[in-house]
């Protein structure tokens, strides 16, 4: 009988440590989620992006701009033609997504980093801070690996205007001190 009489008693101690299950009410405050800015999507697998630019305003420009994953950062491929014949031209990536945004609004402006040029420390520029294209006789090409561009994530490039502006970026002032939009477009992912 004393094996009885110690399962008993265990069973009473166990069914008295058990912990009450916790009950939510209606009346409790749910934990509220901050929104994201209407602006910023988290794109994760892109590998590839592409932007057809068009002409704003007064500007000619056309072509593409083509950015793909690549060992060490993003490669920024670009080829425009209806550039002035021997000048350089910005090339800035913006926070916005549509050519209606603020061509001083660069992607990477939230992060507190200045404006500066593409191979300047991530620390020292925005994330769409390209620099300059150099037309040729109206035509420009623009070749590089970009290690702070990326296709990833909040920050990604992906779905973004690229913006061609009528000036060189002076690489210091806000926004680059690069006069008005010629040539826009906005990098759709595949």
């Amino acid at each position: 009988m004393v094996p009885v009489a110690i399962v008993i008693v265990l069973v009473v101690a166990l069914v008295a440590c058990e912990a009450p299950t916790p009950t939510v009410t209606a009346s409790e405050p749910a934990i509220e989620v901050p929104p994201l800015p209407p602006d910023t999507t988290d794109v994760q697998g892109v590998s590839f992006a592409r932007a057809t630019i068009e002409p704003v305003g007064d500007g000619g420009v056309e072509g593409t701009v083509s950015l793909s994953r690549s060992t060490g950062g993003v490669r920024v491929l670009m080829s425009l033609t209806g550039l002035s014949s021997q000048d350089f031209h910005a090339v800035q990536v913006l926070r916005g997504r549509d050519c209606d945004a603020d061509p001083g609004i660069h992607l990477g402006i939230d992060e507190g980093t200045p404006h500066g040029g593409p191979y300047l420390s991530p620390r020292f520029r925005h994330a769409g801070d390209l620099g300059s294209i150099r037309s040729d006789r109206g035509r420009g090409r623009y070749d590089r690996i970009d290690p702070v561009l990326s296709l990833d994530g909040t920050m990604s490039a992906v779905g973004r205007a690229v913006v061609v502006r009528e000036l060189r970026d002076d690489e210091s002032s806000p926004d680059g001190a690069a006069g008005d939009v010629i040539g826009c477009g906005v990098l759709e992912g595949r």
